[in-house]
């Protein structure tokens, strides 16, 4: 569900092979085919969501202690919700939570929330793009 831009071609993502390519990049690198055999297509009318820090943000402390396919449906009713940082910060916690519902681990979703916050605060709405910033958010690195 993280693609650059919308496609309406099924895709499958390429499994890693012994190349001078890296694995980062067989998995990055998706090849265009008529049919997916494994069932990883995207399909026609999903719109694919943009890659953001926000977003890998959201999808990383999701996919602690949960497997993806737990996850997915939860990220995409979330960035459905809050797709912005700032539209985070500005939810209820009641809100928060009733969007973590299922996934547990709710101290996850409340140190998401104080981080939007912060955020918002200190950075100006902008996910910071250095470690030494980003560990200084709660629930980052720790």
């Amino acid at each position: 569900f993280f693609t650059a831009a919308p496609s309406k071609k099924r895709r499958k993502a390429v499994s890693p092979k012994k190349t001078n390519e890296s694995t980062m990049e067989q998995i990055v690198n998706v090849k265009e085919e008529e049919e997916c055999n494994d069932g990883d297509e995207v399909k026609e009318n999903e719109e694919a969501l943009p890659v953001t820090g926000y977003g890998v943000w959201v999808s990383e402390i999701m996919l602690q202690q949960t497997r993806v396919e737990a996850v997915i449906p939860y990220y995409l009713k979330w960035m459905k919700s809050f797709p912005t940082v700032e539209q985070l910060a500005s939810a209820s916690e009641e809100d928060v939570n009733a969007h973590w519902a299922g996934l547990g681990f709710y101290r996850r979703a409340r140190l998401l929330h104080a981080g939007a916050k912060k955020v918002m605060k200190e950075y100006n709405g902008q996910v910071p793009n250095t470690v030494e910033e980003l560990l200084k958010i709660d629930g980052i690195g720790r």
